[in-house]
């Protein structure tokens, strides 16, 4: 019998979260927004306390684009 308060994970969905896999970043055609969201794909290859910075660094420059008037 199933434990109601666990999620139903499959063995792919277990394998993907324990391999840290990452889904395809969709291009969003804005050049700043396409080269921040594409330091995600960092992510993988680096250790859970050094996400934060990249985090950070994204955050920053999707805030950048977003607030940007010059267009």
């Amino acid at each position: 019998m199933e434990n109601p308060t666990e999620p139903n994970v499959t063995q792919n969905q277990q394998a993907e979260l324990l391999l840290g896999a990452l889904k395809p970043i969709i291009p969003s055609g804005d050049v700043r927004v396409d080269a921040a969201t594409e330091r995600l794909t960092e992510l993988t290859d680096l250790p859970a306390i050094e996400h934060v910075a990249v985090f950070e660094d994204v955050h920053r420059r999707l805030h950048d684009a977003l607030t940007d008037n010059s267009e």
